[in-house]
């Protein structure tokens, strides 16, 4: 049977693409080699923010006096901890498999192969298959970087994916990258009592988001026994005993960090397993393919999505590029638009991000404005003992809102407002006039909207 589309991997780039030409009326295969859902549901999104509830439960335990609350000898189950986090993968691994099933898409569990544009070879459990298909979508997703140093071969090296797995904890763990990934895990281990130590080569954490943030975000780190090495190199690795022994480079030598795990956390590198794109004669440019806004590739009737493309590596992203991919496929235009893409970091606390940053508008000369809201002054924040952080608002000289940063309570949830806002080109006026309850979190958007206009109405 021949079909309209054939998708390769089934993360949250492919399977979405997936039901969406399902939506659209195509005749759709899927194949994926590991589970559905991809790395984001099995090994990246869902799983650490599971891990995220937990430890978040245990820091409030641990503060309910605070409250008014006594809660005695509490105690946490690391093994249970990530017991729960493989249930919540399991559950919503189990709720994409009957939305395929739904979407009367035909699902391969197998390893796939492209070696021609119209045809997709499977080695499935029962023997070899091939599927011809009218269109083709690459989205086999990324896989962790891993870096040309020695030791990190070693056992107790583990990658993104690997600690995962852990379900004791170790006593010192080193991770190497500060950033999202890295800063992650690191919240997670240092709530349950983990020695961590974050060696970022960088001058500061988490380099692609507004300055200010990471500014405001390692002393926060530094207090809660975090240790942080910025502008600091990975020489090498080597066991020592049953440890391991980290060394590291920074500008005053060399030192040496004891560790009973390693995570690198070096970010991620397109995966092109399975597609041969030099016999296909596709283009590629530092092992990712290239598309262009409406996903195609070099290749007439080829499309690619997701972290493959070499692009903004996040499972919201790759899911709107699979709904772009399958419309232009059906035959409705559409193009992906990247100026209003958010992106949430569940450290502790969150941080969410979108549009430009203050460093990007002073290197390009634009002139813009800057405000400011503590949630230190907002009613909710206080009620929830969550009072650390800012709501950040970049705007045009007209108002109109050019980018936001939130460090604080809820961050990820509160950035949408802000997304809706650089999408549509809203002015701060628009914010200002939308009349937010009372008390929310989301005021301080508001406030902080007050202060483009003018200045904030509760800070003195």
């Amino acid at each position: 049977m021949q079909y309209q589309i054939g998708i390769l991997g089934g993360g949250p780039g492919g399977y979405v693409c997936a039901l969406r030409a399902a939506q659209l009326g195509l005749s759709v295969v899927l194949v994926e080699g590991e589970r559905i859902g991809g790395t984001c549901l099995n090994k990246g999104c869902i799983p650490t923010k599971a891990l995220v509830k937990s430890a978040e439960l245990w820091r409030e335990i641990q503060h309910a006096g605070n409250f008014g609350i006594q809660v005695g000898n509490a105690s946490f189950d690391f093994s249970k901890v990530m017991a729960r986090k493989d249930q919540v993968v399991d559950t919503l691994v189990g709720g994409v498999e009957h939305l395929i099933k739904a979407a009367k898409i035909t699902y391969v569990k197998g390893w796939g192969q492209v070696r021609e544009a119209g045809k997709i070879e499977v080695e499935t459990e029962s023997g070899p298959e091939s599927y011809e298909v009218e269109n083709l979508v690459v989205a086999t997703g990324s896989v962790p970087a891993r870096l040309p140093i020695p030791g990190v071969d070693l056992p107790g090296v583990l990658s993104s994916d690997e600690i995962l797995e852990m379900t004791e904890l170790p006593e010192r763990l080193v991770i190497i990258g500060g950033g999202v990934i890295g800063l992650e895990f690191a919240s997670i281990y240092q709530e349950f009592g983990v020695k961590v130590t974050v060696v970022e080569m960088l001058p500061s954490l988490l380099a692609n988001i507004d300055e200010e943030i990471p500014k405001r975000m390692t002393p926060l780190l530094k207090k809660s026994g975090m240790e942080i090495m910025t502008k600091t190199a990975l020489k090498e690795i080597r066991q020592d005993g049953s440890q391991l022994m980290v060394v590291v480079e920074d500008a005053k030598g060399q030192k040496e960090i004891l560790a009973d795990k390693v995570l690198v956390a070096t970010g991620r590198k397109a995966n092109l397993r399975g597609i041969d794109s030099e016999s296909l004669g596709l283009q590629t440019e530092r092992r990712a393919i290239v598309v262009n806004q409406k996903m195609q590739t070099s290749l007439p009737n080829v499309y690619a999505i997701g972290d493959v493309t070499g692009g903004i590596m996040l499972a919201h992203v790759a899911s709107m590029q699979g709904i772009v991919a399958a419309e232009n496929i059906a035959g409705q235009p559409a193009e992906a638009d990247y100026d209003a893409v958010p992106s949430a970091i569940f450290t502790y606390p969150e941080i969410a991000t979108v549009g430009q940053t203050e460093q990007a508008l002073k290197a390009s000369g634009r002139k813009y404005k800057a405000s400011k809201f503590p949630f230190s002054a907002n009613g909710k924040a206080i009620a929830l003992g969550e009072t650390v952080g800012i709501v950040k608002i970049l705007a045009d000289e007209q108002g109109t809102v050019l980018g936001a940063s939130i460090m604080g309570p809820q961050a990820s949830s509160m950035i949408e407002e802000l997304v809706l806002a650089v999408k549509k080109g809203l002015n701060a006026e628009d914010l200002v006039y939308t009349i937010h309850a009372h008390p929310t979190l989301p005021e301080a958007v508001m406030e902080a909207a007050h202060g483009i206009l003018g200045k904030p109405l509760h800070l003195a």
